[in-house]
């Protein structure tokens, strides 16, 4: 028996020549060339001489050509996304807001240069931290950007609770409308003052809550909005009429007066703030469409001399 075998197409190096052909000289080449390290021993080339002669590497070439294209076409993109009118900022939503409205934070950005900016350029941290400092009823804020240009702002709002005045009695209550106790300290919070001066128990419900963040609202716009002096609030036998007093920011001098509001003779004369024109608002509708109707009324340029009733649907009458 004769077998046969097939002699496998060897081709034998020297190791003298194997480390000529390692070693050589790189061939010239129009290209840019990275070398790439190679780690793994199946990857390594077939005329691969010994790892103590030097760590083999892998050469990439990159055409000019090729690395010019992909150039320009980078700084096209890049122009486009920074420069393009498609990622300029043109709308501003607000969540999760209760007493905050939405127009009244839009617009306070838009005076900041938000609109029309690049949605890729507007800063975040900056954005939360001035609204953090001027909105002190915000308590955390999450600017998310949604492509191409629109900014939706997340906001969680301290608790919302009035200081209700009856009889010259102060109580605080929470921000479901139940009264917590008498008010010990100073807070920073409207006053609503019952003129028909009903008696208040401890755990009664007053208001509700909806009563609560309608006067927080009106507060908080009539402060931040149109810069005006708040000094508080008065309601009369119903709570869906609401009136807002306010300052001129001046200051007079007149007679000091007892609680049943009659002057005293024979003492100096105290400075009383001057008191400034009343708004008259509907609880059962909307404060943002009330606080509008302002607006366009300071906007044309009406002069306002004694009150503003804004709690009739439609309608605005000035005095």
């Amino acid at each position: 028996m004769f077998s046969f075998r097939r002699k496998k197409n060897i081709i034998s190096f020297s190791r003298h020549k194997r480390l000529e052909e390692y070693h050589q000289a790189p061939k010239k080449s129009f290209s840019l060339v990275f070398k790439r390290p190679i780690t793994s021993a199946r990857n390594l080339p077939k005329k691969y001489a010994n790892a103590l002669f030097g760590r083999p590497h892998r050469k990439v070439h990159i055409s000019y050509s090729k690395f010019l294209i992909f150039s320009l076409l980078l700084l096209v993109v890049v122009y486009f996304a920074l420069f393009s009118r498609f990622f300029k900022v043109k709308t501003i939503t607000v969540v999760n807001n209760r007493v905050l409205l939405e127009s009244d934070i839009a617009n306070f950005l838009y005076e900041r240069n938000v609109r029309n900016k690049n949605i890729f350029l507007v800063n975040s941290e900056q954005m939360k931290e001035a609204l953090k400092d001027y909105y002190k009823r915000i308590d955390e804020v999450r600017v998310y950007k949604v492509l191409p240009s629109k900014l939706k702002i997340k906001i969680k709002e301290k608790p919302s609770t009035i200081v209700w005045v009856t009889k010259e009695q102060k109580y605080l209550l929470d921000d479901n409308g139940y009264v917590l106790g008498i008010q010990q300290e100073a807070v920073d919070m409207p006053k609503v003052v019952d003129l028909a001066g009903l008696p208040v128990k401890e755990s009664d419900r007053i208001v509700t809550r909806a009563f609560i963040d309608f006067v927080n609202t009106a507060d908080e716009s009539l402060k931040k909005r149109f810069g005006m002096k708040v000094a508080g609030f008065s309601i009369n036998q119903t709570t869906f009429e609401l009136r807002a007093d306010t300052y001129t920011g001046k200051t007079t001098k007149q007679k000091e007066k007892d609680k049943n509001g009659k002057e005293i003779d024979g003492k100096p004369l105290v400075e009383v703030p001057e008191m400034g024109p009343y708004f008259l608002f509907d609880t059962l509708q909307d404060p943002a469409e009330q606080l509008d109707k302002l607006t366009r009324l300071l906007a044309n340029g009406e002069k306002i001399k004694e009150y503003v009733i804004l709690s009739i649907e439609g309608r605005v009458i000035v005095n």
